[in-house]
């Protein structure tokens, strides 16, 4: 009997042993269900599926690899070519319309057009900004050439093959990466993962824009060349200079010419002050003889 009671409590302090250690593992099992479910709720933005690829915390954007040399071997080369020329004329206004009209018969355009007429002080000039075909450049100058005497041409170049190329696989890049932001938004199950992905797309359409705008801008370079013609009027005089005997007889019967013109020119401009003299004369004269009439 007195073994059995001693057993007795041995046991109870055993069964209390287990039953504490079920209950402990109850309770962290529980404690690591509560903590996984949280998590699965709580995800960032930056974890949503396929948002690693797209969208990183800090919100930068996918770089694009540099245009490799192969690339540029394989596409057409994009040159911009521009031009400038100085052109003495004889009329600034009549060769800038003639200019014109040489630009339009090759579908080229004029963007900017000022003009000055001829003053008393100052000959006349012009100043176009043209555009043309790329393929029609060299005839378009050789044309302006016969305008008049030409004092100054300089044509330029240069290649952006590389730009373009790196802004085309920029916008390639952006396009998918905005497609695939597309998609992960419409499966977004958080308000957190919606504005996070709705922010992502916007700086990356307005980037794609950007892109776009600079893109279409190298593409109108490339294709119509810019010309700047600066026309400048000759003086009067040197429009048609004389030479020789005969060239000294015209220059004399313009000289007598001139000189016939100023001579009625300068008639014209004396009656009116010879009319206001023989008044005043007359004036002058009645008075004097009234007063010797009286004394």
């Amino acid at each position: 009997m007195a073994h059995t009671k001693a057993g007795q409590p041995r046991r109870l302090t055993s069964r209390v042993t287990r039953t504490a250690a079920l209950i402990l593992a109850a309770f962290l099992f529980m404690v690591a269900g509560c903590s996984d479910g949280d998590d699965s709720y709580s995800a960032p933005a930056r974890d949503l599926p396929g948002m690693s690829e797209d969208f990183r915390g800090d919100g930068a954007f996918p770089e694009s690899s540099p245009a490799a040399p192969d690339d540029v071997d394989a596409m057409r080369r994009q040159i911009i070519q521009t031009a400038h020329m100085m052109i003495r004329v004889d009329d600034a206004a009549a060769s800038a319309a003639e200019a014109t009209r040489i630009a339009e018969s090759v579908e080229g355009r004029v963007d900017d057009r000022t003009e000055r007429p001829e003053t008393a002080h100052s000959t006349g000039s012009a100043r176009l900004t043209i555009r043309v075909p790329a393929s029609e450049l060299d005839s378009v100058i050789d044309e302006f050439r016969e305008l008049g005497t030409v004092e100054e041409v300089t044509v330029s170049a240069r290649d952006v093959t590389t730009e373009v190329i790196d802004i085309d696989a920029r916008i390639d890049s952006l396009t998918r990466s905005i497609e695939r932001l597309q998609e992960i938004i419409s499966d977004a199950t958080s308000a957190e993962d919606l504005i996070a992905g709705e922010n992502a797309l916007s700086q990356r359409q307005a980037e794609l824009e950007s892109l776009q705008a600079r893109r279409t801008y190298l593409a109108d370079q490339v294709s119509l060349s810019t010309i700047t013609l600066s026309l400048e009027q000759r003086p009067a005089a040197e429009q048609n200079p004389a030479a020789g005997f005969w060239g000294g007889v015209q220059q004399g019967w313009e000289a007598l010419l001139s000189a016939v013109r100023a001579a009625i020119i300068g008639a014209g401009l004396s009656l009116p002050w010879l009319g206001f003299f023989l008044l005043g004369g007359g004036i002058i004269y009645l008075a004097v003889r009234l007063v010797a009439r009286r004394r």
